[in-house]
């Protein structure tokens, strides 16, 4: 015990002290349990609406675009509103909507529902993420930034578990019960947070400078916030489309585990991940957002490469090996974001990003659907190999003006 209260001791006393980040930890938290949830019930999903493959890679790319779609519209709000009224009611919505889901009769509201859920997500992200770029700067807002996108990973971390043990036990429909009654309480406890009304509106400005805007004047904020997005289409979409779809369905079809099965290897992977993410802004900070790009990206290439080996735990084991390790690139779109984009427009900067990467993912995951249909998993882990290094290919020439520079400009 007394080991146990040295160890979370600090932890607990810093949480007291920032009550605004331990509430968007748990808002980011519920974000990403709210998706993952459908991961270990795919199968059953699959098999209780009378599925193919590409269609039930549909409902994964559906969900993700519900959050794009909505949040192209709605994140301009975090610009102009308090997280503390923003937050809340997208994690309301995504309650109400994820009963909606548990309850549907067919695979339309079903998709509905998923749509629905996700939308939330474009209020709860947004507002959290401007908090974020106007509580700090430099590499403390870099480390803030990557502590609350753990909690993110540590919902999804949770997610696969807990839904597939309910799911276990009392059917698939059950997992979005649970998503609902977690929304609800997550909501309650950020509408309680006072601190998170300091960074109204009127305090946008005093973020602190903004140095890769300030050192490329000749840019304007659409060209910059198009160059992170095409990063952040090419990295989130390996990472979305391997935690989505790749790993869950790889566990359902080619190892023909059961819901909690695929819940407890999927939440391995996420759960490392989780530990990774919280401590990737430090290992950004140390060793530069390159070279933390580029270790990650070689990684999820080699990883998906796996695949092309025959089926098997092994080949599971080193998809989930890699997709824990690009861990370290979690928090680097939203870093790059947040130091490139006005601070005025980061909103609006984060709901373009998020719609286009969405956009993306509602084509690329059905067609991953449909080339494991007709070809099998190991063409697909070639194809996203090849869209791994292109995003760290990418992501270089976007940082071509040197990352000396760009670490120097965000301690300042």
């Amino acid at each position: 015990m007394p080991l146990i209260g040295s160890l979370l001791g600090p932890r607990l006393q810093a949480a007291r002290a920032n009550p605004d980040l331990l509430a968007l930890w748990f808002a980011y938290a519920l974000m990403l349990f709210s998706m993952a949830a459908m991961g270990p019930v795919l199968g059953e999903i699959k098999d209780e609406f009378n599925l193919t493959p590409a269609t039930t890679a549909l409902l994964v790319a559906v969900q993700g675009m519900g959050r794009g779609g909505f949040m192209l519209v709605l994140a301009p709000l975090a610009d102009r509103m308090s997280p503390r009224r923003l937050m809340p009611l997208g994690l309301a919505l995504t309650g109400v909507a994820s009963m909606v889901t548990a309850a549907a009769p067919s695979e339309w509201i079903f998709g509905a529902g998923i749509v629905a859920s996700a939308a939330g997500s474009a209020l709860v992200g947004p507002g959290g993420q401007v908090h974020l770029a106007r509580r700090g700067r430099g590499q403390d807002r870099r480390r803030n930034i990557a502590r609350v996108m753990s909690g993110g990973m540590f919902g999804a971390f949770v997610a696969p578990i807990a839904a597939g043990s309910v799911a276990s036990l009392f059917g698939w429909r059950a997992a979005f019960v649970l998503v609902a009654i977690l929304a609800v309480a997550v909501a309650a406890g950020v509408a309680s947070v006072r601190r998170l009304e300091s960074s109204a509106p009127e305090a946008a400005g005093s973020g602190g400078p903004v140095p890769n805007r300030r050192r490329r004047p000749t840019l304007g904020v659409g060209r910059v916030v198009l160059e992170v997005s095409v990063l952040a289409v090419l990295l989130w979409g390996w990472n979305n489309t391997t935690r989505g779809f790749v790993l869950p369905y790889y566990g359902s079809e080619a190892l023909e585990l059961d819901p909690n099965g695929i819940g407890v290897l999927m939440g391995l992977a996420l759960g490392g991940r989780a530990a990774l993410t919280y401590v990737s802004g430090a290992f950004v900070n140390r060793f530069g957002l390159g070279s933390s790009l580029l270790i990650a990206t070689i990684i999820g290439a080699v990883g998906t490469l796996v695949m092309y080996a025959p089926a098997g735990l092994p080949v599971f084991a080193g998809l989930v090996v890699a997709y824990t390790l690009t861990g370290i690139s979690s928090p680097i779109v939203i870093m790059m974001l947040t130091e490139r984009a006005p601070p005025q427009r980061l909103g609006q900067a984060m709901g373009i990003t998020q719609f286009l990467v969405d956009g993306v993912g509602l084509g690329l995951t059905p067609l991953i659907g449909l080339i494991v249909g007709a070809a099998g998993f190991g063409v697909v882990g070639a194809l996203l190999a090849a869209i791994s290094l292109a995003a760290g290919a990418w992501g270089l020439w976007i940082m071509r003006l040197g990352e000396g520079e760009t670490s120097a400009a965000a301690k300042g």
